[in-house]
């Protein structure tokens, strides 16, 4: 049964770990959000991570080989309790996709 499990990467590494986890067939979930940013008096609008450093996995812990994701190149370790992957619960995953629009952007309020 396919489950999420959160993963550490390194930082601003978070769009290449997924990628990277998406080419060994691992299901990722990145959230984004639209962050302000200011460089040199220009403001612009930048996707940005939800959680800086983590993203999302799924996988069947029973049926695949999961230590791969630790040498994934952008990823740092993945949460672990125990020595095995901590689950997140799936509400969490559900609750943030409910809040993403049409471009798959989570939208804050102001």
């Amino acid at each position: 049964m396919t489950a999420w499990y959160a993963v550490h990467t390194h930082p601003r590494k978070e769009v290449i770990a997924s990628q990277h986890l998406l080419r060994q067939g691992f299901d990722v979930y990145l959230p984004q959000h639209l962050k302000k940013h200011r460089h040199a008096r220009r403001v612009s609008w930048v996707r940005s991570p939800f959680f800086p450093r983590y993203l999302f996995a799924g996988f069947d812990l029973k049926h695949r080989r999961w230590g791969a994701i630790c040498s994934t190149i952008g990823v740092s370790n993945l949460i672990k309790l125990g020595g095995f992957p901590t689950k997140v619960p799936p509400k969490i995953i559900e609750g943030l996709k409910a809040r993403e629009d049409e471009t798959g952007l989570i939208r804050l309020s102001n």
